[in-house]
């Protein structure tokens, strides 16, 4: 950590305290008992927080000229003023952390009636159970005297932030003509001529995109420009900006994509977003900020983080769900989710004994763990590392885009300095810019406050709980800004999926030899193993995974026959709007797809029931639930009739 200003010979790990200083010199200054293990710790910890603020001397080194009542200085620490008056206990401490430029609240909540007794009740417990504090300090923070900093913390995660942002406009931006184009499944400059038309009062403001003012030139544009800042962003260039923009770009991306991003990871994409553009600092690079980061928008990005662990585990035991409350979601789960990769092959194959012990755990990853991170500095680098190791575990069975690694970063940012530098060699560690910075402007605090005031409220009024007893114009303001996304709900795998359906498309050229159409992800031939498709999203793979889900249950409430395959039960379908873009030969609608015959004549698809094979070669083992009826495509039509 170096060394702080004005502490010179102080290296925060040595627990010889802070330097001894007997002249205040027109300084405040601290009298402490250079004697006690405890307050020599705690001492070198705000001597180094304050830097030169102070004056700090034990009460060893007071003479008897000074007129100071030496038994009363053993009792608790005191702050000698300038002009000779004194304070004592839990004021001194506030009056330290005021007038060091911590945080002037805790002396101001000092004057609350009660609160001041209360505080020096607290103080005097401690006091008369030093060893025992010191113990608990030691447990809960390791190294006392290593105040808790966030310099490093900062640049780490908005760097990856900017990695993350970079990967989403990669895969987003790849396919967002197939997706959203003039030739795509679901384009969004119909959908926003069909607004002006039949609602001409909706705008910018209630559909987010630049689309608005562009075509497919625009579309690319965007994503184009939001990589730019991507980068710009991992680099450390104007991160302010770069954040900014990124944020822009996405929502404007996302909110195109309609169907295609309605998930929770573009949600928390968006939302973990915001926190990036009120961490950055309004600095040319990372490097030049010379301000410490918001306490409050960190803890913004713990309440963030504690809301998505806890609501994912909470909605898997509010759901009900048999397979959730008696630990067998797991025996479904590798070989269920939408786009396995080949480790989930032999994660399934584990013993069941075992995956009722991962359940558990998972249980406890996502209920337990997250509330330690509200605790000080080794509980909170426990949990945080725990939910790193969860997210890493479902990455290495699972595509998931970048919803895995969002999380690993948001974990990142629990951890301070001290934690972060450890995963440096100890030879370079002097060369990164951590420890105590000077508070940023009023200005610039007023404003983050208000900021993340407003988004602590959204947040909390749209949780379940609280969101059906709002009243009506609160209901109808968030409403108004929810198109936005500043702030979501999240609950992943509420109900587990206990069968497989999966669509299969299939083209021929005569009506009597069909070849299956070959997706990027989605799994298809049995002998063949399921694809690695992280940190890119697949996004036409994923939501035909829902399609066939919802078939399935279509058929079993027997609406679904072969010759009502073709027909449209619900507008959140993408295989009719597939088939008629592969009837149209979209070039980039084809794109989102591995191969398909460049002209087909004839198109059917089936739905077919997987289930994972219990040895190789094959990866699967398949049954047929239903075959549609053939549809000669009216392409094929065109062609014959122009020659």
């Amino acid at each position: 950590m170096g060394t702080c200003d004005g502490c010179s010979g102080c290296d925060h790990g040595c627990g010889s305290g802070p330097p001894v200083t007997s002249t205040p010199d027109g300084r405040p200054r601290v009298i402490w008992d250079g004697d006690c293990t405890f307050c020599r710790r705690w001492a070198t910890r705000w001597c180094t927080t304050t830097g030169r603020t102070f004056a700090w001397t034990p009460l060893q080194n007071i003479t008897p000229d000074e007129g100071l009542d030496v038994d009363a200085l053993k009792h608790a620490v005191h702050v000698q003023q300038p002009d000779g008056t004194l304070c004592s206990g839990a004021r001194a401490v506030c009056t330290v952390i005021a007038q060091g430029g911590v945080s002037p609240w805790p002396l101001r909540a000092m004057s609350i009636p009660g609160l001041s007794a209360v505080a020096n009740t607290a103080y005097r417990w401690i006091a008369r159970h030093r060893n025992g504090a010191d113990r608990a300090c030691r447990a809960l923070m390791g190294k006392v005297e290593i105040p808790n900093t966030w310099q490093l913390t900062r640049r780490v995660v908005l760097r990856c932030m900017g990695l993350i942002y970079l990967l989403a406009f990669i895969s987003l931006g790849t396919q967002i003509d197939g997706l959203a184009g003039s030739e795509g499944l679901r384009p969004i400059g119909a959908m926003l001529e069909m607004l002006r038309v039949q609602a001409p009062e909706l705008g910018v403001l209630q559909v987010p995109t630049a689309q608005w003012f562009g075509g497919d030139g625009l579309l690319q544009a965007t994503w184009i420009v939001g990589a730019i800042a991507a980068v710009t962003l991992l680099l450390g260039v104007v991160p302010l900006a770069a954040s900014v923009l990124c944020w822009l770009c996405m929502l404007s991306l996302i909110t195109a994509a309609t169907i295609f991003t309605s998930y929770q990871w573009d949600m928390l994409l968006l939302e973990a977003g915001l926190l990036t553009i009120l961490w950055s600092p309004r600095t040319l690079t990372l490097h030049r900020s010379t301000t410490r980061p918001s306490p409050l928008v960190r803890w913004m990005c713990v309440l963030l983080l504690v809301k998505l662990m806890v609501s994912s585990g909470w909605v898997k035991l509010a759901s009900g769900d048999p397979t959730w409350t008696n630990d067998t979601a797991l025996l479904y789960h590798f070989w269920t989710q939408p786009l396995p990769w080949w480790p989930a092959w032999y994660a399934a194959h584990i013993p069941d004994v075992f995956l009722w012990f991962l359940s558990k755990a998972m249980f406890a990853a996502e209920l337990w763990l997250p509330w330690l991170l509200l605790l000080p500095r080794i509980p909170r680098t426990v949990a945080a590392l725990g939910i790193i190791v969860l997210q890493l575990g479902i990455a290495l069975t699972g595509n998931y885009g970048w919803f895995n690694w969002l999380t690993i970063v948001l974990a990142l940012a629990m951890l301070d300095d001290a934690m972060l530098l450890l995963l440096w060699p100890r030879a370079i560690r002097h060369r990164f810019r951590t420890g105590p910075q000077p508070r940023p402007s009023p200005w610039t605090r007023r404003m983050i406050g208000v900021c993340c005031a407003a988004l602590a409220t959204c947040s909390v009024a749209t949780l379940p709980a609280f969101a059906s007893a709002l009243p009506g114009p609160a209901r109808r303001a968030l409403a108004a800004l929810q198109p936005w996304h500043f702030t979501s709900n999240y609950g992943l795998f509420a109900t587990m999926t206990t069968t497989r359906p999966e669509i299969v498309i299939e083209t021929s050229d005569d009506g009597e030899h069909w070849t299956p159409i070959a997706f990027k992800a989605k799994p298809g031939p049995v002998d063949q193993a399921p694809a690695l498709s992280q940190p890119m999203m697949p996004r036409l793979d994923w939501q035909l995974w829902f399609d066939a889900l919802t078939y399935e249950r279509l058929l079993q409430a027997g609406h679904l026959t072969p010759d009502r395959a073709w027909d449209r039960f619900s507008t959140r379908f993408v295989l009719p709007d597939l088939v008629r873009e592969l009837d149209a030969r979209s070039p980039s609608v084809r794109r989102l797809l591995a191969d398909v015959p460049e002209a087909p004549s004839w198109l059917r698809w089936s739905l077919w029931q997987y289930t994972i094979a219990p040895s190789g070669p094959d990866w699967w083992t398949r049954t047929k639930l239903l075959q549609s009826t053939p549809r000669r495509l009216r392409a094929a039509d065109a062609s014959a009739s122009t020659h």
